[in-house]
């Protein structure tokens, strides 16, 4: 119970915190917000950056963007046309194997209740 109470009011300090300084209201109020906070937090992500030795790959040029993204979107379009012309072969073989399944079930039950006296 005291684990959900700190949880509480934590989360309860975020909301306060939160309203209290205009994350919420209009969206001039949120761009200086965070232009204050940007402004705040860069000499500490400077350092930061410089203690991770870590380098991101660089981001692939537009043209391999827009290459993907059409290729990709093509794919998807081609599956699901082919899901379409065969949506009624898919249809029917699922048709036939409920009924398949149906009938076996009923004759099943037909054979049990003839034997019982």
């Amino acid at each position: 119970m005291l684990k959900f109470g700190i949880k509480s009011a934590v989360l309860g300090s975020a909301v306060y915190y939160t309203v209290d300084k205009g994350v919420w209201k209009d969206s001039a109020t949120t761009q200086v917000l965070y232009e204050e906070l940007e402004k705040g937090m860069s000499p500490y992500v400077g350092e930061f950056k410089k203690k991770i030795p870590v380098e991101l790959p660089p981001l692939p040029s537009n043209d391999r963007i827009s290459y993907l993204f059409k290729y990709y979107w093509n794919c998807g379009v081609k599956t699901t046309f082919e899901f379409l012309v065969e949506l009624p072969t898919h249809t029917s073989n699922a048709a036939t194997i409920v009924y398949n399944k149906i009938s076996s079930a009923l004759d099943s039950t037909e054979s049990t209740s003839t034997e019982k006296p």
